[in-house]
């Protein structure tokens, strides 16, 4: 009885059929003493057990307040059941906000530090105005306007690529003055055909996972090929623009302690940090973390590809450090999105954990396992593969697998497990 695992409650809101699922992994055999009761309120189960009480918040009001709920198998150590929820309910999980900071959250004029040690690295009112990328493969889109743009017929493509590049963007460019008048006005967002896309002095741009801005705006910077120890705060002694050509980015680390914030990319000469390593005074007050930065970027591909399916692959433009890693090089994770917008509560979950939330969690629940980086590379390469390629730097993927084990804890035993594939849950 000593050693007896610790019970766990986990319940999870089913919007689509306006139940909650709950189950409860007891550590041990259920027998007479084992009782689950939910409040009066409806807002909580309660579990007694060998002398012991647990509690759990649901994430949403059920309608059988203070009903004992029946042990269909006495003597099982995994019990569940389907609670129906109350009549004023909002179930309404999967049409939840999945962006994190976008052009109209952050404030003007705001300072950008390092999340590590608060270092500025954008000083208070450089950034005039923020500005949103168009999508998270603004890069990849670009970079095929650039060599697809309209009026240019001396290019090498056929008049059939022109054709549907042309009408992919806008009729009106079909003539030299109409393309040139949108180069004109795309060149202003900073995102012109002539240049693919360009930093502004003063503007920051926003996509799902970073910030991007003009060199000169920033300061408090080591650029480096490998690590901060082999770096500089002038790029051009590491690395000078005709470089471009054998090296497409850089590492980008605070100078005070040494994080790793982001990349310098030639193609767009510009530091680009990554939101999870930032902060930066927001409408929402809020910072985001890895966690929320990748779920938000796997709701966007779904929306986008229609695909559920994505491989974290690592971003390869600079060049390795010394360290060895494993996941994101030699083995790749692989996700396959299950439900893009549960809410749940756990009893492995502590409030410290989830700050903020009353009832529940909004999250991502997932598969995820890992493949070798051969296989990632044919599902890349089949013309039949569904999975998509989401780009984080190693440790990144790294700290995201630490995550989704932690994540697997929280599920009941019997539930953590899909034939090759682990379950896990991604903060929204």
């Amino acid at each position: 009885m000593t050693s007896e695992t610790a019970p766990l409650l986990y319940a999870e809101l089913l919007s689509n059929i306006r139940q909650i699922s709950l189950a409860i992994s007891l550590g041990s055999a259920s027998d007479a003493s084992t009782q689950v009761v939910v409040a009066a309120d409806g807002e909580n189960v309660e579990l007694k057990h060998h002398g012991q009480s647990h509690t759990l918040r649901l994430p949403s009001k059920v309608a059988l307040g203070g009903a004992i709920l029946p042990i269909q198998r006495p003597g099982a150590s995994a019990l569940s059941w389907r609670l129906p929820l109350g009549q004023a309910t909002d179930t309404d999980a999967s049409s939840a906000e999945s962006s994190t900071w976008t052009a109209t959250d952050l404030k003007a004029g705001s300072q950008v530090a390092c999340r590590q040690c608060q270092a500025v690295v954008v000083n208070q009112d450089v950034v005039k105005v923020w500005k949103d990328l168009p999508s998270e493969n603004w890069a990849e889109m670009m970079e095929f306007w650039h060599c697809h743009k309209p009026g240019d017929h001396d290019h090498d493509h056929d008049d059939h690529h022109h054709h549907d590049k042309s009408n992919a963007v806008s009729a009106s460019q079909t003539s030299g003055q109409g393309a040139k008048a949108d180069d004109m006005s795309l060149a202003a967002r900073g995102y012109g055909a002539s240049s693919v896309i360009s930093a502004q002095q003063s503007v920051g741009f926003v996509d799902l996972t970073t910030l991007l801005f003009v060199e000169q705006d920033c300061s408090n910077i080591t650029y480096s090929l490998s690590t901060p120890e082999h770096g500089s705060p002038d790029r051009q002694a590491v690395a000078p623009d005709e470089s471009s050509s054998q090296i497409r980015s850089l590492n980008v680390f605070c100078s005070s302690c040494q994080a790793h914030l982001g990349f310098y990319n030639f193609r767009t000469a510009a530091v680009t940090l990554l939101k999870w390593q930032i902060s930066c005074d927001s409408v929402s007050n809020l910072n985001p973390g890895l966690e929320e930065c990748l779920a938000a970027t796997l709701v966007s591909t779904i929306a986008r590809s229609g695909s559920s399916k994505s491989l974290l692959l690592p971003i390869t433009e600079t060049i390795a450090t010394t360290e060895e890693d494993v996941i994101g090089k030699d083995k790749v994770v692989h996700i396959w999105v299950l439900n893009s917008g549960i809410v749940y509560s756990s009893s492995a979950e502590t409030a410290a954990t989830r700050p903020g939330a009353r009832s529940g969690t909004l999250a991502i629940k997932l598969l995820y396992r890992l493949v070798p980086r051969e296989e990632a590379d044919r599902m890349l390469d089949s013309l039949t593969g569904d999975a998509q390629e989401v780009n984080l730097p190693v440790k990144a993927i790294q700290e995201v697998m630490q995550h989704l084990d932690r994540s697997n804890s929280l599920l009941p035993t019997t539930e953590r497990v899909f034939k090759e594939w682990k379950v896990g849950l991604l903060r929204r």
